[in-house]
């Protein structure tokens, strides 16, 4: 039987009981239309609606008949014949109000029109389908009675007025067994005779059957105010004393926990599955300020406004918060309540326990879970974004030059050329390799990184193209594979590329031409396909011209070459990286820093950054150390950035500041473009012939 099944709500209703196979008739319908719906439907009555389909009556048989006595045919209309306003019930009505509805209505009518709650015709009830339903309520009222009789854990013997046994149910008979065989239709003194049988109620009457302690109730059955019968209920007494010994060791249980939970001087609140309040100590009423009752059976979360309950309860492990209450900062530790079943565990509730930053220990124990908490989750999402088509947007730059070669590299990301990054040392040129191959189209294949200087040379070989077995002393029986194996399908990115040996420089080469190598010791090449990206803070043209790297090597290279700029050029960015690392280290310290202030802002601007973004990031990652909370301020800086020389421009007068000026936004574009005087030209938007003719004032050869 369904759930809905056992909702007497859901049996009791006209909408259960109605017949829903009818026709509307409409006024003006002829005798020959009635005639044929009454064929069609087997039905005595037929409800009729007006042009809205609305009830405004019904047409009987019995008026069917009145017309054709009275004469008429069956082309004339039913309209004279219609009874109007007839009693009509809702579809949403009870079974005892139909049955008023039905006595009510007998005499005049053989159905009752049902309507919904717009008045719209929905069905017809009369008596046969009243009856049916009424013969499926009892059926299963009896089911659910015979189920209630049969689970009782009581003994049940059910008796008429005479004392004949009746029913019994099976916990009597296992109770007295083997007293009970053919008990049925015996009288009740003939199987327990030290019970006598009244009529009327008698409770927790104590009896000794046999040598079993019980406890004994009778309650007396009426029909009409007359007595015919009793229903007697037996209890195991030694039963009735377990659980009450039971119950007792309970209610100590709870009195000594409530007695340690409320010494406590902190604030305790017990949710359960439903994360419902089911339990809070003194301390976190007067926290909160409210009664016990004020609180329990509410959600944990609304009292104490966030999320950390539900979080243990759906993962299992211990959570920290923190929120205010009552203008106080706290610190709320959440401990899910495990009970033990079946070989594992299962989550039954949540402790939550609430510390004020009065204590000086609880504040230092809970300030180092929340850190490490926030390294947590900050070193999480960090491996989530990985490899993500978003990397270039986390490259933050106002700089129009370099947002340019932002998106040029993106464009060339889908390519698999060869790229070659240069630059000084901690301008990013890692986060670009990176930020390239999560936009191509082998971001769902390994990157591999690869720091050329930090292998010694005697290794790098093997490292870089693995090694057979057995190829020299110390080497595995089973061989490695090398970096350019593992990145198969993705990106190597060969860090250092200027620090390379030549010996291994030749090897490389032969990758990059034929896509073929040796492992070391190895007899068979090895095919891979792998996209390189070399990056150096060299001048490779340099170590050519000083026999330090091979000229062939370098132009496989150089296919694509995006020269990251050093950080005193893109002036513009200092202050939104260094905001960008604020959020950083407050995501990993758990620091709550909200920016930096103008002095501050002043003297990072005025910092010439040698060491470029990597120096930028130590700066605020030490400042968030020392201050956690609110602005950085200078006193927060390291002081290498308060001392630095600046030669403040004096010039003679507004002209020659202007050319000054002007002369070395000339001088720096040729420096980025490295002399190429047409590429200059186009960087700052000039004609060629404006161009030289600035040269030639300034003199700039």
């Amino acid at each position: 039987m369904s759930p809905k099944a056992l909702n007497s709500a859901s049996w009791l209703t006209v909408k259960q009981m109605m017949n829903t196979n009818f026709k509307l008739l409409h006024l003006g319908d002829t005798l020959r239309t009635v005639v044929s719906y009454y064929q069609e439907c087997k039905l005595n009555t037929l409800p009729v609606v007006d042009e809205k389909e609305k009830l405004i009556g019904v047409f009987p048989k019995k008026r069917l008949y009145k017309a054709l006595l009275d004469g008429a045919g069956l082309d004339d209309p039913c309209t004279p014949y219609v009874v109007y306003n007839p009693i009509f019930v809702s579809s949403e009505l009870t079974y005892d109000e139909v049955s008023l509805a039905v006595r009510v209505t007998r005499s005049k009518v053989d159905y009752v029109v049902v309507v919904d709650h717009h008045g719209k015709v929905v069905g017809l009830i009369g008596t046969h389908e009243y009856l049916r339903e009424s013969m499926n309520v009892i059926i299963k009222s009896s089911a659910i009675l015979e189920s209630l009789f049969n689970a009782n854990y009581e003994a049940v013997i059910i008796v008429d007025n005479k004392g004949y046994v009746l029913r019994f149910n099976p916990a009597a008979e296992v109770m007295f067994n083997p007293r009970l065989p053919n008990l049925k239709g015996k009288h009740i003194r003939e199987v327990l005779p030290e019970i006598k049988v009244f009529d009327k109620r008698v409770l927790g009457a104590k009896h000794v059957i046999g040598s079993l302690r019980v406890i004994v109730n009778q309650i007396p059955i009426f029909e009409d105010n007359i007595y015919i019968g009793t229903v007697i209920t037996i209890v195991d007494k030694s039963d009735v004393e377990q659980m009450a010994h039971e119950l007792e060791m309970i209610k100590d249980m709870h009195t000594t926990m409530d007695g340690v939970i409320n010494s406590t001087s902190d604030g305790v609140l017990v949710s359960d599955k439903a994360c419902k309040v089911k339990y809070v100590n003194k301390r976190a009423c007067e926290l909160f300020n409210k009664t016990a009752q004020d609180i329990v059976c509410k959600p944990i979360s609304l009292i104490l406004n966030n999320q950390g309950a539900e979080v243990s309860l759906k993962t299992g492990m211990p959570e920290l918060t923190e929120c205010v209450i009552e203008s106080k900062k706290c610190i709320i530790s959440h401990i899910p309540i495990k009970k033990a079943l079946d070989n594992h565990y299962v989550i039954t509730g949540v402790v939550s326990t609430i510390y004020l930053d009065d204590n000086k220990v609880t504040e230092e124990v809970a300030s180092k879970l929340l850190s490490l908490k926030q390294q947590v989750n900050y070193y999480r999402s960090e491996l989530e974004k990985k490899g993500g088509e978003s990397t270039f947007k986390e490259i933050i730059s106002r700089n129009a030059e370099f947002n340019n070669m932002k998106n040029e590299a993106y464009r060339i990301a889908r390519s698999c050329s060869t790229v070659l990054l240069t630059g000084e040392s901690g301008v990013g040129k890692d986060m670009f390799a990176r930020a390239i191959h999560s936009s191509s189209p082998r971001s769902k294949y390994p990157f591999i990184k690869v720091n050329c200087a930090a292998i010694p040379e005697t290794l790098l070989e093997s490292e870089l193209f693995g090694y057979a077995p057995g190829s020299f002393t110390g080497a595995s029986k089973k061989g490695k594979p090398g970096y350019f194996e593992q990145a198969h399908k993705g990106t190597i990115f060969l860090d250092e590329i200027g620090d390379m040996p030549l010996s291994i420089q030749v090897k490389l080469l032969q990758v990059l031409q034929d896509k073929r190598f040796m492992r070391v010791g190895g007899t068979s090449t090895q095919t891979v396909d792998v996209r390189i990206i070399a990056a150096t803070n060299k001048d490779l043209r340099e170590a050519i011209n000083a026999g330090n790297f091979r000229e062939d090597l370098f132009y496989r290279l150089n296919v694509i070459e995006f020269h990251l700029p050093p950080l005193r050029e893109r002036y513009e960015d200092i202050v939104p990286l260094a905001n960008k690392f604020i959020e950083k280290y407050n995501q990993i310290l758990g620091s709550r820093l909200t920016g930096i202030n103008r002095e501050a802002c002043t003297a990072l601007e005025r910092h010439s950054w040698p060491g470029n973004i990597r120096e930028l990031e130590n700066a605020i990652e030490r400042a968030a150390n020392y201050v956690w909370e609110g602005q950085i301020g200078v006193e927060h800086l390291p002081l290498h950035l308060l001392h630095t020389d600046t030669k403040p421009l004096e010039p003679s007068n507004y002209r020659s500041a202007l050319s000054d000026v002007d002369k070395n936004i000339i001088i720096g574009a040729l420096q980025k473009t490295k002399g190429n005087k047409s590429a200059a030209a186009r960087m700052l938007n000039l004609s060629r012939s404006a161009f030289y003719d600035k040269l030639s004032k300034y003199g700039i050869n």
